[in-house]
Order: C-alpha cells, then structure tokens, then sequence
C-alpha cells in the first residue's frame, strides 16, 4: 500500500522524482500512460506498483490513488494538462503537490481552496524551483516587517526540458499578479523594468516584469503591501520581449499557433531534458523588503534546478503523507511545509544564503 503516486512518473522530472523517492526510501507507486515505460522505470527505482492512468480519465485516477495518502504529479504544461490530477485529489481526498509555476494555473487553483478544506486535503502547487526558493526567501525577508513593499527578483538558467519550455511560452504570453498598495494588479512579461541590486558575483541587472507563481502564493502568508517579480535579461532580450511579445502573446491565443510552437519545442530541443553540465547552472534569487524606514535583502543561490525540484518534491510529499500531517486548503510552499523544513531540504541541495540590511 504505497504512501504517494506519482502522476506523469516518465516524463523528465517525473524520472527524477522516481528516483528521488527511491534514494529517499519512500512508499510509492508510479502512474501514467504508457505502462511499458512506466515498468522500465519502476525496474530502475525499487520496483514500485505500476498503474495506468491518462490525463483526462480522471476515474482511472481516482481508482489508481484508492490506498495512497498523496498524489504528486509532473504532468505539465499545468494550465492544459494539470485539471485531471486536481479533480482525483479532491474526489479521492489525498494530499497534492505539483512542480508548476505558471501562474495563471495556480491562480485559479487558489480558488480551489474551500473545497480543498472540505475535503480535508492540502494542495501545494509549485512544490519545486523556482516558487519555493523564492517564497522562502521572501518570507525571511519580511520577517519583523510591518505590511513591506517586496520585489523580488529571479536570475535563471538559460536551459530547460521541454516541459519547462512549453509551460513557459504559455508563462510569457499571459498575465500574472503583482500587488499594489494591498490590493492584486495583473501584469504582463516585460511591461516594466528596472535596475535590480543583485548580490555577487552577479552584481547589479537589468530586469523586467515577469508574472511568476509567487504572485499568487507569497500573499496567502506574507502581509505585503506590494509585491513586484522580475527576471533578469540581456539588452537583447528586453528588446526581443518589447517588439516580439505583443504578436505573439496574440498569436498565441491560437490553437493552432499552440501546437505549432509545441511541435516546434520538439524539434528543436531533441533532448528531453538538460543533461550534465546543462543541468549545473547557477540561479540566484533576491527578495527585496521595506517598510518603515527598516530594510532586508534575503538572497539564495544554487545549481541544478530539476535536482533541486526532485528533492523538494520527493521530501514534500514523504511529509504530507505523514499520519500526524493535519493542513488543509490551497497552500503555498512554506505554509504546506514549514520554513525550517524547507531551508533545510535547499541548504542540503547545495543552496547558499545571504542576508543583509538594518537588522539582518
């Protein structure tokens, strides 16, 4: 009777957070499609149960979680694919965590939160990077701070699976949350810019506006009175972004656009996935606080995102399963987990903080 099923086990980060749970010594099962890939990978991770189970038959789901405790699911781009594991949580009654950061998905999951809490589960979307880094660090830097203004601001890598590629091309051509003066706004990908103090050795970047995850999220726990989210770019991207983005953020809203661009990603990325030294690419991420006259920097820096997200995820779901675990609604990362477990999971991925300010 396994403690987790894993949804969308063979895809990139599915794999890897199979093989997470193995090295963790986890109960679990895997779940998918395709049950002759779902045996080799079960043959290579412990040889957990197999059960078959496709996006869109949410039954076959809710039969498949019948003695599981969580349902942690890959299957992305989450704002298309995501709906099926949603539905059999709720309708089994299992704990949920995902690794998606698009934030139009997690905004209206957020408005799942009552039935969530009537079922008795937690939901903790964007259970990976770069929402949790981000949330923690952002939570450490409003700590003692009444109601601050919050920037925060993310250097990635350059490289992702398809996966990741698909959902951020659906990221960049939608809206997202900040906050203003307490009350949510919604942005677009590049509508504005500024000069953002990044810590070495990356020093200060040019960023633009991005609508990330944690516009949604770090509000549900965080008291700010404004929120802003940037990811650092290049001269040529910010002008790439201001002349491309507004064809293609209409383009987009076509389906057969979509499934060009998708068909595209395939071609042009023949990996599934980075691999190596693709994969040991330095991040950073910097949560800006004020208020009152009182300041703090919190800043974390790391490599390996999707070693990153495999852990994150293997350990959330390990802990949600946990006959003592006892939360309910729609959560955010630290909310559903707790700061110090969280700190402690990214410090043993090789993660580094920083702090500094009038009280840091």
């Amino acid at each position: 009777m396994p403690d987790v099923l894993v949804f969308g086990a063979t895809g990139y980060t599915g794999r890897l957070v199979a093989h997470a749970l193995a090295e963790r010594g986890a109960s679990f099962a895997l779940a998918g499609r395709d049950r002759t890939k779902l045996e080799r990978l079960a043959s290579a991770t412990g040889n957990p149960d197999v059960r078959v189970a496709s996006v869109g038959d949410v039954d076959a789901l809710v039969a498949a979680l019948g003695d599981c405790r969580v349902l942690l699911t890959c299957v992305g781009p989450f704002s298309e694919l995501g709906w099926t594991a949603v539905e059999a949580a709720l309708r089994a009654r299992v704990h949920y965590l995902d690794s998606t950061g698009e934030a139009a998905f997690v905004g209206r999951l957020t408005e799942r939160h009552d039935e969530a809490r009537a079922a008795g589960i937690t939901m903790a979307p964007c259970i990976g990077f770069d929402e949790v880094p981000g949330d923690v660090a952002a939570t450490l830097a409003a700590e003692g701070l009444v109601r601050p203004d919050m920037v925060l601001t993310y250097a990635l890598p350059s490289t992702g699976s398809r996966g990741t590629v698909k959902s951020a091309l659906g990221i960049i051509t939608g809206r997202g949350p900040w906050i203003a003066d307490g009350e949510q706004v919604s942005i677009t990908p590049g509508q504005h810019e500024r000069w953002s103090p990044m810590p070495p050795p990356l020093g200060p970047k040019a960023a633009v506006s991005f609508p990330l995850a944690n516009g949604h999220l770090v509000p549900l726990h965080v008291d700010v009175n404004s929120l802003e989210l940037y990811v650092t770019c290049r001269t040529r991207q910010r002008i790439g972004m201001k002349l491309g983005l507004p064809l293609l953020r209409t383009a987009y809203k076509l389906p057969l656009v979509r499934d060009a661009c998708n068909r595209g990603v395939h071609r042009l990325q023949r990996a599934e996935g980075p691999e190596g030294g693709q994969r040991r690419k330095w991040w950073t991420i910097l949560a800006e606080a004020r208020s009152q006259g009182k300041w703090r920097n919190v800043s974390v820096m790391g490599r390996d995102v999707y070693e990153l997200t495999a852990a994150l995820l293997a350990a959330g779901a390990m802990r949600m399963a946990q006959p003592d675990y006892g939360r309910s609604g729609v959560l955010a990362p630290v909310q559903a987990l707790d700061l110090d477990f969280l700190e402690k999971i990214l410090l043993d991925n090789d993660c580094t903080f920083a702090s500094y300010g009038t009280d840091a």
